[in-house]
Order: C-alpha cells, then structure tokens, then sequence
C-alpha cells in the first residue's frame, strides 16, 4: 500500500448454520480486524436472527486512523442461494425479512448479501490459496456441501447466480437386485449433519461435540464411526472427482469445517477423489486446505461489499 492510498475498510458478516461472525476488513491486503461470533439461533423467528446480524455488526469498532477512507459498506454471506443482483432467492436454512434494508438503516452504509460459498472462493482467490493459480474448485464441506468454480480470480456465479449446487440434488442408483432405483440426497450422508443423523440412524448414542466426537471415535476403533466416516468420505469424493473430471481444474481448495479437518474423514476423502479422477495424469492434482480456514467467509463478505471497479 502506497502513502497516497487510503486503507478502505467494509464489514463482513458471515452467517453459517451454528455461528455467525463478523469483523472489518481492509480491502486492499484482506487485513481483518476483531473477529466477534454468536450462535445461530436457527429456531428462532426470521426477525430475531436479523436482530441478532444487525447487533453484531453494530458492535464492530473500526479502526482509529484518521487516514482511512469512510466505511464502503457491510457485506452479508448467507448459506442460501443469491442472484446476481444480490437478492436472497432461498431459504433452506432459515428465512432473513429485510436484512438488507434493516442492515443499510442501522449502518448508514449500502449492504450486500452474497452465497457463502461464493464469497469465500473469492476470498481465497484474492489472498488465500487460490492467488497462484488461474482456475480452482473451491469446495464448503461442513453442516452443508456447496462449491464454486474460480475463473481468473473470480467465481463464477453462473446465469442466474445460483452456480453452487454440487451435492444437493436427489441421484438415483438401481437397488442390489436392479428392481427399482433409490434415491438419495448426497448432502444427506455426507455433509456433517448428514454424518451425524446417519450415526444416530445406525443406533449412535447423542455425539456430545458431533463429528469430533465422531472422528474421536474413529480413531479410538469405534466400527461404527469408521463406517459412518468412511461412506461420507466416500461420497463426498467421488462427487468431487466428478466435478474434476467435468471441469479439469488446476487445483481443488476445500473450505468448512470438514474441508479443513485433519482426522479419519479428511484422509478417507482425498484417497476417494483421487480414485475416481479418470485422467491418470491428473490424480496428482493439488488438493489444499483454504488458506484463510473460517476467516474466508468474513473477508470475502467484506470483499462482496464494495462496489466494482
């Protein structure tokens, strides 16, 4: 940063499924300040979970320099499906009323809301893991399983925006005995709420820290949680070897708290995207963590919130 630049700083507020966080951050060099972090209140009306956006961004203190251009915006990451025009258009997890319009009148800056797994790819393809290399498939695994694929340091949002979907459409396999096909939601068996229900399905006792507990098991011989990990790991890898074999990237970053593990699941799924790669010159391919680990959603939020140019 040169003395004639001001530091230019927006808000970040990133909202999961369990926590949300939000800091500011310094767009030229991705600088993050405090990171402040609530549970989702996930059961709890709309309004209520809005309430609780709007409180913490407005705990966040910015930086007491007297050269710092004003406050560009807040920028909002949801795990929900965003248009191009930054219009909420789902409500998987829980609904937002007027998040925006709420948020711009309690800040007095413009807001924007942006797909999670989106702002994070961008993140990491300005100062993460994604600066060295023109094209990535950046991956969220953790209570859900999104992706988006990196082109020349931007994501690419698709037509409509909606360009995140990897895991979450229903897919049909014949029965053992080629009667009938079943089908099965993958995000259902292999994202981390779906590791945990399908413990529970098998007859697992409550997981006191879920899939801790799940991989503490693991590595303490537990069958079952071997099990469990092993067909998450082993769907979750074939689905991103897939995506691989239709994409041909350079590199594959994996984001969340799964994609950032190091235990029984972690292992398991990078030994199954490697398998199922069909090129075999390309089985070899860099396969990283986010080099931002759960920060990228904050930075890249913050990111989303400036205006283009």
């Amino acid at each position: 940063m040169t003395s004639t630049m001001k530091p230019s700083y927006a808000i970040g507020v990133d909202v999961g499924a369990t926590k949300i966080a939000a800091a500011w951050v310094e767009l030229s060099t991705g600088q993050l300040g405090p990171v402040l972090r609530i549970p989702t209140r996930r059961d709890a009306p709309g309004e209520e979970i809005v309430a609780d956006i709007i409180s913490l961004a407005l705990a966040i203190e910015l930086p007491d320099n007297p050269e710092s251009a004003p406050l560009l915006g807040t920028g909002v990451a949801v795990p929900e499906l965003v248009d191009l025009h930054g219009t909420i258009r789902s409500q998987w997890n829980f609904p937002l009323p007027h998040l925006l319009d709420r948020l711009e009148a309690a800040l007095s800056v413009p807001a924007r809301a942006e797909s999670d797994v989106r702002v994070a790819a961008l993140a990491e393809a300005r100062f993460g893991a994604g600066r060295d290399c023109d094209n990535f498939v950046y991956f969220s695994l953790g209570s859900g399983m999104s992706y988006t694929l990196c082109l020349n340091g931007k994501p690419y949002a698709g037509s409509h925006g909606f360009a995140i979907h990897f895991a979450s459409s229903e897919l049909a396999v014949p029965a053992q005995d080629r009667s009938a096909l079943v089908a099965a939601i993958p995000e259902d068996y292999a994202s981390g709420l779906g590791m945990v229900r399908l413990w529970q399905e098998r007859g697992g006792f409550p997981l006191a820290q879920g899939i801790h507990t799940l991989e503490a098991l693991a590595a303490q011989g537990n069958a079952c949680a071997q099990n469990v990990i092993a067909d998450a790991a082993g769907m979750g890898g074939r689905l991103i070897a897939q995506i691989v074999n239709m994409l041909d990237p350079e590199k594959i970053i994996l984001g969340g708290g799964l994609g950032c593990s190091t235990g029984t699941y972690r292992t398991g799924l990078e030994t199954e995207i490697r398998a199922h790669i069909w090129e075999q010159s390309c089985t070899n391919i860099p396969l990283v963590m986010a080099g931002l680990d759960e920060n990228a959603g904050v930075i890249g939020a913050a990111l989303a919130a400036a205006p283009p140019g």
